[in-house]
């Protein structure tokens, strides 16, 4: 029999005991290190969420109005209110003895607002900038594109890692920037190339200026088409009154050109119907009403026989200038007029550097060393001319012997279209069917401006748009060639516009519809 000594030293029960002794702080430690960082995760993860929230909530306000234009607070001003007031966020896992609620430093009085608008600063934790990647701050409300928000820091205090000598997470902040994505919606797919590449303009200066957009897309003055490539897809676009096409984003495009029958689409608005009646005809719907004209489709053509299979198409038959058309010289006559011997029917003309008739004469070209700077007129149109053969030398009211092509437009539509037959091709349209939405002028689009077209030659990349802007239709188009050609330089394929004014960012016109969606960055 073994003595009671020998046998406790044989004994083997208890042996992991030290073992586990000596194992348990760090299995505290670990225990510890794992409920602690799951708090810390979710306090970080709440405070992200605040600021989330608070910048998009912030961005939402970006339309870069102050005060004056928005008739109250700036976009600044609104931004730091959507960031500091509209939210109530929580956060339910820092335990430093603060308030549940998630703060934003803020120095400014977020009711303060001014034409300088101190709400721009960029002294706190609501910050603005112009650019997406927050390297150029913005002072203005009309510079503030992003925003960034950066919530205080708040601290979880560890229960359990104090065995690992880590008391608690220290200041844990969150930092989010956004942006608001704007896009058009109901718009013609039209883009422009800029005139002033890399330097922005501003088109309410030229209110009133005549533009030759020619199918020339990668030069200044050229056009495309912003959207969808398919040639049936931008013909819809352009000639019914309700396409069934996407909103287009404000700020970038894809763009199409050399689209075949785009400005035959765009002719509708003009009561001019130039297209086949086939199986397949994409425009066929137009002759059942889904094309109106314009309630003023004035222009330079007439119709000799009023009825027939052809009578509203670019014809002989239909559609075609006048055989004393309007020819411009450079010297008025007494009565003012640049065409002496009058015309059969005159549209509202284009700027007179843009008739080659007036520029022979010795009348001065349109400003610029280049083709492309001359597609961009200077505003001066022969106003006494139209308006002694059509109103007997009165005026409209607004813009007197200054009037716009659009003034001019719209004071004849207020009770002042001339009484001319219907031949002439002035007056209300004759072709057109179906019934006109009165919010939406037919003559009236928001033309796209791009900016970086010198860089799509030979690529299908995507155009910064850098402006939108209001334009009117003066004339329709015309084949180059023949009886049907205007001998201006025309080759067929150019549209001619009057800028009427910059859609601003905040808004357009009762036309179009904005959608404004705000989006996070970082």
């Amino acid at each position: 029999m073994k003595r009671p000594v020998e046998r406790l030293g044989a004994d083997e029960r208890g042996a992991v005991a030290p073992i586990i002794a000596i194992s348990l702080f760090a299995l505290i430690a670990a225990a510890g290190i794992a409920f602690d960082y799951a708090r810390m995760a979710g306090m970080d993860t709440e405070l992200q969420s605040a600021a989330d929230q608070a910048a998009l909530a912030a961005a939402s306000q970006l339309d870069g109005k102050n005060a004056a234009e928005s008739g109250g607070l700036g976009a600044c001003t609104r931004a730091r209110q959507a960031a500091l007031a509209l939210l109530t966020n929580k956060t339910f896992f820092a335990n430093d003895g603060g308030t549940p609620t998630v703060a934003i430093t803020d120095a400014d009085d977020p009711t303060d607002d001014d034409d300088e608008d101190p709400q721009c600063n960029n002294a706190d934790g609501v910050r603005f900038y112009q650019d997406k990647a927050a390297t150029i701050e913005a002072t203005t409300d009309d510079e503030a594109r992003f925003v960034e928000v950066t919530v205080n820091g708040r601290r979880a205090n560890f229960a359990l890692t104090v065995v690992v000598s880590a008391f608690s997470s220290g200041d844990v902040a969150a930092t989010a920037r956004a942006g608001l994505g704007s896009a058009l919606c109901k718009v013609p797919p039209l883009m422009i190339c800029s005139p002033t590449p890399g330097v922005d303009i501003d088109w309410n200066t030229r209110a009133g200026w005549g533009v030759r957009a020619v199918d020339d897309p990668w030069t200044p003055g050229g056009f495309g088409f912003l959207g969808d490539p398919d040639a049936n897809a931008t013909k819809e676009a352009l000639a019914f009154q309700n396409p069934t096409f996407s909103c287009q984003s404000i700020d970038t495009g894809e763009v199409s050109t050399g689209q075949a029958g785009a400005i035959t689409a765009i002719n509708t608005r003009f009561d001019i119907y130039d297209y086949g009646n086939g199986s397949g005809e994409v425009l066929a719907p137009c002759s059942s009403g889904s094309c109106p004209a314009a309630l003023n489709v004035a222009k330079d053509v007439v119709r000799p026989s009023p009825s027939g299979q052809n009578a509203c198409r670019i014809h002989n038959n239909g559609w075609t200038l006048p055989a004393n058309r309007f020819v411009p010289g450079n010297t008025p006559d007494a009565n003012g007029n640049l065409d002496p011997d009058g015309s059969d029917a005159m549209g509202l003309p284009r700027d007179n550097c843009h008739y080659e008739s007036y520029v022979s004469a010795g009348g001065s070209a349109c400003p610029g060393a280049t083709e492309e700077d001359r597609r961009f007129g200077d505003g001066n149109w022969a106003r006494a001319d139209y308006f002694n053969k059509y109103h007997g030398g009165t005026y409209p009211t607004e813009g007197g012997t200054s009037a716009t092509r659009y003034q001019t437009y719209l004071w004849e539509l207020d009770g002042n279209m001339p009484d001319q037959s219907a031949a002439s091709g002035h007056s209300a349209p004759i072709c057109s069917t179906g019934t006109l939405d009165p919010t939406r002028d037919r003559r009236v689009v928001q033309v796209a401006v791009g900016d970086n077209c010198a860089a799509q030659h030979g690529v299908s990349g995507t155009l910064e748009i850098i402006d939108w802007v209001e334009m009117f239709l003066v004339e329709p188009g015309l084949p180059s060639g023949g009886p049907q050609s205007r001998g201006n330089g025309d080759d067929g394929n150019e549209i001619y516009l009057e800028v009427i004014r910059e859609i601003e960012s905040g808004g357009a016109t009762a036309q179009v519809v904005r959608r404004d969606v705000p989006y996070l960055v970082r």
